[in-house]
């Protein structure tokens, strides 16, 4: 199906789609608590929310067949479900602090679903050209700091290993292997010339960010390319004609990281000289194991979007590797796609959106294989990257950027094949049914970078022992976007710290803290602060104890668990004396000598 209009609906479309490929992967803003993701977050509410009121407005949703949007309306309906019913609904709206794959994000993704369907109905691919600009903007900014230039302070050391525009070397690579699929809009006459730069910038953008798995999924498109082509039965004389260009390509690439140092961090990787902690995966095999632990207590409906964090110290083994053999890891994601999904939203969840892929999938394939004309995208390109990107999402967290692109080539995927042929025209009653949806992206869009604004005021006082200030930012923050867990957490944080410089602070910080467990509930360490702060106020033993007890029960198995519960038990009964320590940046109990005739008791 191909129907070409220009209504406003449409333009509507074509500007949201244009700037989620090119915006989402290429936006970052250095100023921000979260630089990376928060933006990109951002920007992809605002695209997805104008997405879906464009396919609603201009009647795109009429082409979708009943048994499709039965599985769209499914899966939607299971993210609702599993926040509802989660460990933390408020904080599952817009998700956890970096990788920020909340209940909004998972919408968006939908929307641009949506949007890319409409695309593909109107026969309109010039638009997936912005997707180049995005990669565009990655690679370049990865060679700036390949070779030593990055004009930005970040956490770590970029022209030894490049985090690109996406703020994480392996999402990064992950991103550059999506972004492979685009070459699937170029036509073929301009073939080997796009092939050739696009998957050069790919394996350069892997390289330097010397990322293992990255590396293993672009050999991996290579692998299934073929496959793909023989499976749609399309011949091969196409690609076999690029070959020389993308060689070149692909040798000059990795030529100008051997000269930046980024092959030899990677060939350092791959040949096992990593850090103690990922010696053997133990980490990472740690994470799968402690997540099918939260599967197996919440089947049903999961702990919610982005609620591993919550739910996997309360239900991991006791014996779990890795890095939790000497610390207590955040396990925000397991690092399986699969296994996220099934934690997240529960296994009917994980049902529903197998089935949404799968049969996107299936139908593209049938598709492809009975189609004669050669017109429109090659989709075994398509299939190829978004193969191995699938693969790479097995074994690392899932990435605003890539995971964007790859809901969006789906949905232009899925309606190549399976689109109706159903006469479609704008009308009122979707424009209605889009405009909340339109609004609240915006809204959540304009809001989330000044909360964070005053965040990261929050961070760079409390970093200067401004413990009182920091709080007030932080206050701030939660009250602009009142779904943010991480601000009102910090904001206890800090509370808690100045009580340590001025016990005067103490009722504000266990009012802070109460008013906290109300709006999003405590997770371990929250109620360890909670028993500080008791122990401080000189609170009765029992109440003590109930507070130490709620947080050994949120993490059980914790590398300092038992130890700090018996010091709070100590000071419960002796007094204790509240410590800031600037090298952890976290306020402790310390248990007051016990008295000698106490102790000859």
């Amino acid at each position: 199906m191909s129907v070409r209009r220009t209504a406003p609906a449409d333009r509507v479309l074509a500007g949201a789609m244009a700037a989620a490929l090119a915006g989402v992967p290429a936006v970052f803003w250095h100023p921000l608590y979260d630089d990376f993701t928060l933006p990109k977050q951002a920007l992809l509410l605002a695209a997805g929310g104008l997405a879906a009121l464009a396919f609603l407005w201009g009647g795109w949703w009429r082409t979708v067949p009943r048994w499709l949007g039965a599985l769209l309306i499914g899966w939607a309906g299971m993210l609702l479900l599993s926040t509802a019913l989660g460990l933390d609904w408020r904080g599952s709206v817009l998700g956890y602090y970096q990788y920020r794959q909340g209940l909004a994000t998972q919408l968006a993704y939908l929307g641009l679903f949506a949007g890319g369907w409409a695309l593909a109905a109107m026969g309109r691919w010039r638009v997936f050209a912005a997707g180049f600009a995005g990669l565009a903007v990655a690679f370049a900014y990865t060679a700036v700091q390949a070779a030593g230039l990055d004009p930005f302070d970040w956490w770590i050391d970029t022209s030894d290993r490049a985090i690109g525009t996406i703020g994480n070397a392996n999402e990064l690579a992950a991103f550059a292997v999506m972004s492979m699929g685009l070459v699937a809009f170029v036509s073929e006459r301009r073939f080997a010339l796009a092939a050739a730069a696009t998957w050069g910038a790919a394996l350069f953008i892997v390289l330097e960010a010397e990322s293992r798995s990255g590396l293993a999924a672009v050999a991996l498109f290579f692998v299934l390319l073929p496959a793909a082509r023989w499976l749609a039965g399309r011949p091969g004389r196409p690609v076999l004609r690029a070959v020389p260009a993308v060689a070149g390509a692909l040798v000059l690439v990795t030529a100008a990281s051997l000269a930046a140092g980024g092959l030899e961090g990677t060939a350092a990787r791959v040949s096992g000289q990593a850090t103690a902690a990922e010696h053997g995966g133990s980490t990472r095999l740690a994470l799968w194991e402690g997540t099918l632990h939260v599967i197996a207590a919440r089947p049903v409906t999961g702990v919610g979007p982005d609620g591993l964090h919550l739910g996997f110290p309360r239900w991991r083994p006791a014996d779990l590797g890795g890095a939790y053999a000497e610390y207590d890891l955040i396990a925000q994601s397991s690092h399986d796609y699969v296994l996220d999904v099934a934690a997240n939203a529960g296994l009917p969840g994980l049902t529903v959106l197998a089935a949404l892929l799968g049969s996107c999938a299936w139908a593209s394939v049938r598709t492809e294989r009975r189609r004669r004309s050669n017109g429109g995208p090659d989709w075994t390109i398509a299939w190829a990257a978004m193969g191995a990107y699938g693969a790479l999402t097995l074994v690392n967290p899932i990435s605003l950027a890539a995971h964007a692109l790859f809901f969006t080539l789906l949905g232009a995927m899925a309606a190549s094949a399976l689109a109706r042929t159903t006469p479609v025209r704008p009308s009122l009653a979707g424009l209605a049914a889009g405009l909340p949806l339109a609004a609240a992206g915006l809204a959540l869009a304009a809001l989330l970078p000044f909360a964070d604004l005053r965040a990261q005021a929050g961070w760079d006082t409390f970093a200067a022992g401004r413990f009182e200030k920091s709080a007030d930012a932080y206050g701030d923050a939660a009250r602009l976007m009142p779904f943010e867990r991480d601000y009102a957490r910090r904001e206890t944080i800090a509370l808690v710290a100045a009580a340590a410089q001025d016990p005067a602070r103490l009722p504000a910080a266990e009012a802070a803290l109460q008013r906290f467990d109300r709006r999003f509930g405590f997770a371990s360490g929250d109620a360890f602060n909670l028993a500080t702060v008791l122990v401080g106020r000189g609170r009765p033993a029992d109440e003590i104890a109930r507070a130490v007890a709620r947080a050994i029960e949120l993490n059980p198995h914790g590398a300092a668990t038992a130890w700090y519960a018996e010091q709070l038990t100590r000071a419960a009964h002796d007094g204790g004396v509240l410590v800031f320590d600037e090298t952890d940046r976290w306020t402790y109990v310390v248990p007051l000598p016990e008295l000698p005739d106490e102790a000859g008791r």
